[in-house]
């Protein structure tokens, strides 16, 4: 099984300090590094994980993070005396899918837990299984997760919590399977990174759900998954010194623009949207 650093997943891998001007997590790496190699005053970068690059920022060896914070984590420190600003990048975020005819109008995270996880609090096998159902119809699971993104290590670290996945959910679907089961099987529901225009099947809101926690559902659309309401994500935060962020600024404009933000949404992910993008840009371009 892989665990990838999403701040409730911890990597053994570069456990120390690093020593350079740009940390953050290993999942960016192919978008970040080639890139900021080619501006004109390169940084040193090394994305070895998010543990590594919080060393880095509280010890004074990094100007920049780019680091996962789960709700209700601790924040990034920098050394006594130094402060950070906080910028959110980018999501990590899933939609649910099911059969467009399916009744169900939505679903919250321990419910997806219940479907997908071999152990959970209360487990969902067939759709008359919730509370005011009356579709009795299995379910069927799967978990699209196209080469170069990381939606199923996403799910199964934020909603599963690192538990292994029941038997009958179908992994490493190729995306003409998801088709045909979303367009035949009514008993389908699939999460993936985001459903295309035209695609068969209905995507679901999300709700939070467990104790103490929001009870409305909300979809996936770009400001609900920015603004957090939409709980199915995990943030991907740009932390900055404050001393150094003037000298990172072409960094972060090349950080916050269309290039990289195209290159975010390639790999699965959800980036700040463009219009507060350029806010941030004409702010740092001053």
């Amino acid at each position: 099984m892989k665990f990838l650093c999403f701040g409730f997943c911890f990597c053994v891998s570069g456990v120390t300090a690093l020593a350079a001007d740009v940390v953050g997590s290993d999942l960016v790496k192919e978008i970040v590094v080639p890139g900021i190699s080619k501006l004109s005053k390169a940084p040193s970068v090394e994305l070895m994980g998010t543990l590594p690059a919080r060393r880095a920022l509280a010890s004074g060896k990094a100007n920049l993070a780019l680091i996962f914070v789960k709700e209700g984590d601790t924040e990034p420190t920098a050394p006594d005396g130094l402060f950070l600003n906080r910028y959110l990048w980018a999501n990590a975020a899933a939609v649910v899918v099911v059969h467009k005819n399916n009744p169900f109008g939505q679903i919250n995270l321990e419910e997806l837990k219940g479907i997908y996880a071999k152990e959970s609090r209360v487990s969902f096998n067939d759709w008359s299984d919730f509370r005011n159902g009356n579709l009795a119809e299995p379910i069927s699971p799967l978990v699209y997760s196209p080469t170069g993104s990381f939606t199923q290590e996403f799910f199964q670290g934020f909603v599963m919590e690192g538990e292994d996945w029941k038997s009958g959910v179908r992994q490493r679907v190729e995306w003409s399977a998801v088709l045909d089961s979303l367009a035949a099987r009514f008993g389908i529901i699939a999460v993936m990174p985001g459903l295309p225009a035209g695609s068969p099947g209905k995507v679901l809101p999300v709700s939070d759900g467990r104790e103490g926690r929001p009870k409305v559902a909300y979809f996936p659309d770009e400001m609900n998954i920015y603004t957090g309401d939409y709980p199915l994500r995990l943030p991907l935060y740009l932390y900055v010194r404050t001393d150094k962020e003037r000298e990172m600024r072409e960094v972060m404009l090349w950080l916050f623009s269309d290039e990289v933000a195209e290159k975010l949404k390639a790999q699965g992910l959800y980036p700040c949207p463009k219009s507060i993008r350029a806010r941030l840009s004409q702010r740092l371009d001053r």
